[in-house]
């Protein structure tokens, strides 16, 4: 037996609210961290991330530079960028199609509104941008019908927008702004089940109608017809029998009533149900066939127009949307003696109706974080929470609940804790932080320098390989071991510089601080330690002895990887600032 199943628009669209929702509850911390400081294998080309446990767990976290916390402020819903554009087709919304999420059913203009396409003239194009804030849906010349959804803050566009994307929220109360009071009258005034569109789907053929009927007198449950118009009313009796009339002008305007007998001599109609306000002699009224709504909901009304060149129908225009409606029909009917064929579909408004739930009915299911370095991040003279400039990062990721080494104020502590809101600082040093002493000076400048992406080791390991004291250096040959005895020091302990500046807390200049990441020890033993002699992997030149180190901020291989993106080579300045912008896709 076939079984069809899929998971809805909603579920990927819940799951992004409850990204956000944890954030903002304190559930999860999350750090956007910059790494990657050696080049590529195919340097500028970047290396895509295979999604493997080997990567994400181990090698992206080993070579972590540092990290800045994504705060309640630098996240929010992103959806699909559609600019309007004169000329371009867009999409309508319509509640039947299971593509909808993919089409150009909404708009951004260059005043930053949004606006929802409600009715796209039988896909004709856009010419005549939307504007204004009406909570209700308003039609343009070009016969288009919009509705105004929100207006995007320039707060949201400077953090949030991109090419592709624009932010968008549903709100609970306004934050007092133009932009959100305008949007919480919007959701407000929402209606449920409503339906603000009927089109055509057959327009028919042979029907009349009256475009622009003068009355000469009105009563209660009757309408004179002035026979002096440029379009004068049939002189047959019974004629609009069954069409509808709508007082478009004047007194009485906007009510729609049935025709129930109509006297061609005298051009009186009989309608239905009484007028609540009696038209008179400034009334203008349409007559044409009658638009039936049949729904489980109550109130919707509409009249139609007909194209007299033709006599096909050319729109059906809602006066009331009614409320409640989940489902429903429309029927074109008119008199027997002329026009048939004219069917037409209903358009049901989202739940909660158009405009109640943006998020929702834009399908946000989409979340922009958006977090800004700037220059020094941190402490430089102590490497709290230290995010140095003229540095090199190739990889952005989003790393979630680290266990941490230090408190809010970047203070070490002696016991981890996994990040929670209390304890997490704004920033990380993700880096090992040595203090060194170089050997060789040649007055205040060091002799050998250790550079960025210099791979170093150690001399405890080079004399261990020496000796064979590391357990998988095998050869007996005294001699040979001598000859590999750097590269089986390498094997045992080493690391990449990042970045390496003068000690600000020393007067000996030969003092200076060493940022590495990706260390790497064989064997579970400490791969750099206090008075540790520092040599390069490509020479026994002893360089520098430690003086003092100091671990990552947090635990190395702690948290989870949400995120990661392989970049070309970005280098920092002091001057500069590296707004990231990431988009998760639910």
């Amino acid at each position: 037996m076939a079984v069809f199943r899929y998971s809805t628009k909603d579920l990927a669209i819940n799951n992004a609210r409850a990204f956000i929702s944890s954030l903002r509850a304190g559930d999860v911390v999350l750090y956007a961290v910059l790494g990657g400081e050696s080049p590529y294998v195919n340097e500028p080309t970047p290396v895509n991330p295979p999604d493997n446990e080997q990567y994400l767990h181990f090698e992206v976290m080993r070579h972590m530079i540092g990290g800045r916390k994504i705060t309640t402020e630098d996240i929010s819903h992103v959806i699909t960028r559609y600019d309007w554009t004169s000329g371009t087709i867009y999409a309508m919304y319509r509640d039947t199609d299971e593509d909808m999420y993919e089409r150009p059913f909404y708009v951004m203009t260059d005043e930053y509104n949004v606006y929802k396409c409600l009715y796209n003239n039988k896909n004709g194009a856009s010419t005549v941008k939307p504007t204004g804030f009406s909570t209700l849906p308003f039609s343009t010349s070009d016969g288009y019908t919009w509705k105004y959804m929100f207006t995007v803050s320039l707060g949201d566009a400077n953090k949030f927008m991109t090419s592709t994307h624009i932010p968008v929220k549903t709100l609970s109360a306004s934050d007092g702004s133009v932009e959100g009071n305008r949007q919480l009258a919007v959701q407000n005034a929402a209606v449920n089940g409503a339906i603000e569109v009927v089109e055509t789907v057959q327009v028919g053929a042979g029907y009349h109608a009256l475009a622009n009927g003068v009355v000469a007198a009105g009563g209660k449950f009757t309408l004179q017809l002035d026979s002096s118009d440029d379009s004068p009313p049939s002189p047959i009796d019974n004629y609009y029998n069954g069409a509808s009339v709508y007082i478009k002008a004047g007194t009485g305007a906007g009510q729609l009533r049935r025709i129930i007998n109509w006297e061609g001599s005298s051009k009186t109609m009989t309608v239905n149900t009484a007028f609540a306000t009696v038209c008179n002699s400034d009334s203008r009224v349409v007559v044409s066939p009658t638009v039936t709504i049949l729904g489980d909901g109550r109130g919707a009304k509409a009249y139609s127009s007909v194209d007299t060149s033709t006599g096909a129908i050319s729109n059906v225009a809602v006066i009331d949307t009614g409320s409640g409606y989940t489902r429903a029909e429309a029927y074109i009917t008119a008199n027997s003696i002329h026009g048939a064929g004219a069917t037409a579909n209903v358009v049901i408004s989202p739940v909660g109706g158009h405009g109640n739930d943006p998020v929702r009915e834009l399908y946000g299911d989409k979340v922009s974080l958006n977090v800004q370095f700037q220059g020094n991040e941190g402490v430089y003279a102590n490497g709290s929470g230290y995010l140095p400039s003229n540095t090199d990062f190739r990889t952005i990721s989003i790393l979630k609940n680290p266990t941490l080494k230090v408190d809010q104020n970047n203070n070490h502590i002696l016991n981890e804790r996994v990040a929670n809101t209390t304890n997490s600082p704004l920033t990380l040093n993700l880096m090992t932080r040595a203090q060194i002493s170089y050997l060789q000076m040649d007055g205040s400048s060091p002799v050998n320098p250790i550079i960025p992406l210099d791979e170093i080791t150690n001399e405890r390991n080079r004399l261990r390989a020496e000796t064979g004291e590391l357990e998988f250096v095998t050869e007996l040959n005294p001699t040979k071991r001598v000859n590999t005895a750097l590269a089986n020091a390498v094997r045992s302990a080493n690391a990449t510089v990042v970045y390496v500046h003068e000690d600000p807390t020393e007067t000996d200049p030969s003092f200076y601080i060493a940022y590495i990441n990706n260390v790497e020890a064989y064997g579970g033993y400490a791969p750099f330690t206090k008075d540790d002699v520092i040599l390069k992997s490509t020479s026994e030149t002893k360089i520098a002895t430690i003086e003092d180190i100091k671990g990552p901020e947090a635990n190395t291989y702690s948290g989870e990887i949400l995120y990661t993106e392989n970049i070309q080579k970005v280098t920092r300045d002091p001057d500069q600032v590296e707004d990231i912008k990431i988009v998760l896709d639910f």
